[in-house]
């Protein structure tokens, strides 16, 4: 639940307020900005066609989570600053996409991998719940955020929501690794 809540908080910040965010932060035209929704997303559809691939060949799921989330978390991170020229803000904003893409996959199998037998509609019920959660909760923050001019915490508040998703990530893959390790050892 936690990993979907957060890396969905996230993912609603682009969506609704990165455009506006980057056009108040790097004086874009609006008709540029738009497209980081759909850069983001589309690179997000091509990291999760590579993530795909990826899954199938790692068993330790929980980094290669860990690993493209928090590059898409710095990539924020770095567009949060204003340091960039703003094309430049524009495109690492898309690219941070393909991290989050990447890591889909394998946040995937990871549920999957977790699921007790006989639990899984209840495992992906509650799990899968964190993303509408996550959608309903992050709306009025980062509007409010942007109604206060905060405008690069709009970046900074998606790059620490997905910092906190591959904690919860991170905690899930831990415990299956314990458990494989007993298993193995009790053998």
């Amino acid at each position: 639940f936690a990993f979907f809540f957060f890396s969905t908080v996230a993912l609603r910040a682009i969506q609704n307020y990165a455009s506006t965010a980057l056009h108040l932060m790097y004086g874009l035209p609006l008709t540029q900005t738009a497209l980081v929704v759909t850069g983001f997303m589309l690179c997000g559809a091509m990291g999760m066609v590579g993530g795909g691939f990826l899954a199938q060949r790692v068993q330790r799921l929980e980094k290669i989570i860990a690993t493209f989330l928090l590059i898409a978390a710095a990539c924020l991170a770095i567009v949060a600053t204003g340091w960039l020229p703003g094309t430049a803000a524009l495109i690492l904003a898309s690219a941070a996409g393909f991290g989050h893409g990447l890591a889909g996959p394998s946040r995937d199998m990871l549920i999957k991998r977790a699921t007790p037998s006989g639990a899984t509609g209840r495992v992906y019920g509650t799990v899968y719940s964190g993303l509408d959660t996550g959608f309903a909760v992050a709306a009025p923050i980062f509007g409010w955020m942007m109604d206060q001019q905060m405008h690069s915490q709009v970046f900074f508040g998606a790059a620490l929501a997905l910092a906190v998703s591959v904690l919860a990530a991170s905690a899930v893959g831990v415990q299956l690794h314990q458990k494989r390790v007993a298993v193995g050892a009790a053998a």
